[in-house]
């Protein structure tokens, strides 16, 4: 149905997925630093209804994410308009002009030439009052493709934002954001290495700044004894980059009756 990214924690605490209170001192996870807080799956449904819901799951139209509530857009079709991101009509014209994520891109427009084209847009977590969430630092869209000798192949672009030095943006010591980044961020990308001959699979990442990993939290609280010894371990990440993932968009080759034949 997808891509999703839920919690699979087997210890009923769905939703469970905040970086700050997972690995608190003293509790199971603290000890298990090989383990992450779960994710999320977003569901883009007509209504918050069972019957709207397994709709949109049934065409696909779901993301996931690694526990931010980030909001994900992600369309294709073969002739978006330009400046489609500072549209304020954006989200219905990309519905009339196109397909979402989960979607197959219909056939290209029959005197050839065309490439097809990608609006991502993601807006960040809003957080609460007292604990905002993180802001963005960059979209990509990935495609893969099935390559010479069936090896499966992949490409990444970015196509909005920048990638940002982990030490100009965030003290590891108390976990404090720079406040570098974006509230928002939109791109209309189209596919430079495009073959009209070769399937292909799209889908858009988006990527918050960094953040502390949980376990630089309960590193920075513990003193002494209490300190565990993975603390010390380089296998360990002390930074994170959470992110959300859209379903693909996939294109298929031309069909013989497209070509003419």
């Amino acid at each position: 149905f997808g891509l999703a990214a839920s919690t699979d924690e087997h210890d009923g605490t769905m939703g469970d997925v905040a970086e700050h209170t997972y690995g608190s001192p003293g509790t199971r996870e603290a000890q298990r630093f090989n383990t992450n807080p779960g994710g999320l799956i977003a569901v883009y449904a007509e209504q918050n209804r069972r019957e709207a819901i397994f709709d949109a799951i049934a065409r696909r139209e779901v993301y996931g994410t690694s526990g931010p509530r980030i909001t994900a857009r992600f369309f294709g079709s073969w002739d978006f308009e330009p400046g489609l991101c500072e549209d304020p009509e954006r989200l219905a014209k990309s519905y009339a002009q196109g397909v979402p994520m989960g979607a197959l891109l219909p056939d290209p427009p029959p005197e050839g030439g065309a490439k097809p084209h990608f609006l991502v847009s993601a807006l960040r977590d809003p957080g609460l009052p007292e604990r905002p969430g993180g802001r963005l630092e960059r979209l990509q869209i990935i495609k893969g493709w099935v390559g010479e000798d069936d090896v499966y192949e992949q490409r990444i672009y970015d196509v909005a934002g920048s990638r940002a030095d982990d030490a100009e943006v965030l003290d590891v010591e108390s976990c404090e954001p720079s406040g570098a980044g974006h509230d928002n961020l939109c791109a209309l990308w189209s596919d430079p290495d495009f073959d009209p001959e070769q399937a292909a699979v799209y889908y858009a990442r988006v990527v918050e700044m960094p953040s502390c990993r949980w376990s630089a939290r309960v590193c920075n609280q513990s003193r002494g004894s209490a300190r565990p010894a993975q603390c010390d371990d380089p296998l360990y990440p002390r930074t994170i980059r959470e992110r959300a993932w859209t379903s693909p968009i996939w294109y298929s080759q031309l069909r013989e009756e497209s070509r003419g034949g």
